[in-house]
């Protein structure tokens, strides 16, 4: 009897370790987005598989009346938010500059406004327009999901995708093959100097898709955006506490 129950005791610890964590132990992510833009997007795909990951997603535009940041464990900023509106309203973009919480995006026309690059479009941010192949360069690094270094595809052919010259501070993982100044996967740990001399409040992360490039990508892609998540979430925070 004691060791029918102890095999069932260690059946039921493999399927809990190997089940999906609940909402409550993954945490909670501000999806900054845009309803129904332009052209479709994969937005609610990678809801889908956030939620899939046991994540609690609240979706927001990120500006006028968006929550307070520090009521997340991480802020996931898509290629479709409004940026020209972030760039204009400069409260609204030092707020997600500035919050101590970690941050991942795959928007590169803000990568300058949130110190992960210089100001320079097609010198230090830009789109490649077929970005179906990696250079991954950075094996040893979580991001890395496994995957063994060298030359790889992400995503499907004529899938654009967005890269970044980061500051020092950063950790390279994939790059475009061939050009090495242009990052596609990247991210800065707590502390560390990012462009402006700027030090990173908590870990931020810029992974080079576009609006469309979720539904396209292979399972190396879909492993390397796994990994982001996984990495970018497990940052700590550095919230004010609340006042009593």
């Amino acid at each position: 009897m004691r060791s029918a129950l102890a095999a069932a005791a260690l059946l039921l610890a493999g399927v809990a370790a190997s089940a999906p964590a609940d909402a409550a132990g993954a945490g909670r992510i501000l999806f900054l987005m845009r309803a129904d833009p332009p052209g479709g997007s994969a937005d609610p795909a990678i809801k889908a598989r956030l939620e899939q990951l046991g994540y609690s997603v609240t979706e927001n535009d990120g500006l006028t009346g968006a929550p307070d940041p520090c009521g997340f464990d991480l802020v996931v900023m898509s290629s479709t938010v409004r940026s020209n509106q972030f760039t204009a309203d400069r409260p609204a973009i030092a707020r997600w500059r500035d919050m101590g919480v970690p941050l991942l995006t795959w928007e590169n026309d803000l990568l300058d406004d949130l110190h992960m690059t210089g100001l320079r479009r097609d010198s230090d941010f830009g789109e490649i327009e077929t970005g179906h192949y990696i250079w991954l360069v950075r094996a040893s690094h979580p991001m890395a999901a496994g995957i063994p270094a060298g030359l790889g595809t992400w995503t499907q052919a004529r899938t654009p995708a967005g890269w970044g010259k980061p500051g020092l501070g950063a950790d390279i993982i994939m790059t475009w093959p061939g050009e090495p100044e242009k990052a596609t996967l990247f991210g800065y740990e707590t502390g560390a100097t990012m462009d402006y001399d700027h030090l990173a409040p908590a870990r931020r992360v810029f992974i080079g898709m576009e609006n469309n490039s979720f539904s396209r990508m292979t399972d190396t892609g879909r492993r390397l955006f796994d990994a982001a998540i996984g990495w970018t979430r497990a940052g700590a925070r550095t919230c004010p506490k609340p006042a009593r």
